[in-house]
């Protein structure tokens, strides 16, 4: 087989001579990918494609029959012959609740390091006139381990002509942003990943690779999410509670629903709405957690003073019913029996 055309099928390839097997296949499928007739509209494509493809099988079948375009898919699908493209690249996608739950449309702006344009990437810039060398401050000399040693800095010369590139502060890498507009769907719950196709960020001359949002829910002002479950914390005040009016509760998405509570709750009380928490792994949606906080009233006036005493006065004499932990501590630690006819009585000393 002669070598020039062996160097020419490499050339075709854009390979160096003695390039492995591994490496033309690679080459092989990037290139026919990009000329493929399907894929390239161009007048030169179907050319180029037979230009690759007559390179291929010259350095890795040692000659064979002028294939076509279509013999490019058997040639694919070899086992060892998966389509290379780039890594995939993870972000962390953060949604609002209702985002989560109803999906939404989000502009993401993704950031990636790239070489300084400054400096060329090195991290350094030559300066117009040599200045005194900031790190030996002129001397040419540093403290070392074991006494004064040349400064590297400068080379000793105690001046340099370069200095730290200023946009990428020496490090020579800047961040460069793009926008991604996502489609997000409904029914996110958290640690759920969205696959974004073909979105990756692009390596080398590789197809890129997928992109993968995974989701993490913003803190919310209203509801909160405790383990896997949505929860919302509604005030409301005692005296509602204890005589049983309807509670109006807020669910995701804006609107409210009407709770009945059981005539006589004092205390703290959690419920559940089914239906109208967090997006579940097996489908649908969990319940949302409602805790009820008893609030007090804080500024009485003297007509409200005299409807508690009112109220008070018609509660007294049955403590035992209706404060039987009272009832218990007061006749174990003060002696009192539970008073009757608004009257109270103390058991005698001794």
């Amino acid at each position: 087989m002669p070598a020039s055309s062996r160097t020419q099928a490499y050339s075709a390839l854009g390979l160096a001579p003695g390039a492995v097997p591994a490496e033309i296949k690679r080459a092989f499928r990037r290139l026919a990918m990009h000329w493929h007739p399907d894929r390239n509209a161009g007048a030169e494509a179907a050319e180029r494609f037979r230009q690759v493809k007559a390179a291929h099988d010259l350095l890795i079948r040692g000659g064979g029959a002028d294939t076509g375009p279509d013999d490019v898919a058997d040639d694919m699908a070899e086992p060892d012959a998966a389509p290379v493209r780039g890594p995939d690249q993870q972000e962390m996608l953060w949604l609002t609740v209702e985002e989560a739950i109803f999906g939404d449309v989000q502009v993401l702006e993704l950031t990636r390091p790239e070489p300084c344009d400054e400096c060329d990437g090195t991290g350094r810039i030559t300066l117009a006139s040599s200045r005194m060398c900031a790190c030996c401050r002129g001397s040419g000399r540093v403290q070392g381990r074991h006494g004064l040693v040349r400064c590297d800095v400068c080379g000793g010369r105690g001046y340099s002509a370069e200095a730290a590139c200023e946009a990428c502060e020496g490090s020579g890498e800047r961040r460069a942003g793009r926008k991604l507009r996502v489609t997000v769907p409904a029914g996110m719950w958290p640690g759920r990943t969205l696959r974004v196709a073909g979105k990756a960020q692009p390596v080398g001359d590789l197809p890129p690779g997928d992109l993968l949002l995974v989701c993490q829910l913003r803190l919310h002002g209203l509801f909160a999410l405790r383990g896997e479950a949505l929860e919302v914390r509604v005030p409301v005040p005692l005296f509602a509670l204890l005589a049983g009016e309807p509670v109006t509760v807020p669910v995701p998405g804006g609107e409210t629903v009407c709770v009945e509570v059981p005539a006589g709750t004092a205390v703290e009380t959690c419920l559940e709405l089914p239906g109208q928490g967090l997006p579940l792994r097996s489908g649908g949606r969990g319940a949302l957690h409602v805790v009820m906080q008893p609030v007090l009233p804080e500024a009485l006036g003297k007509t409200d003073i005299a409807a508690l005493r009112a109220l008070q006065a018609a509660l007294a004499g049955r403590e035992a019913k209706l404060y039987p932990a009272l009832a218990e501590w007061r006749a174990t630690w003060l002696g009192m029996t539970p008073r009757k006819s608004g009257k109270k009585s103390r058991k005698k000393a001794g």
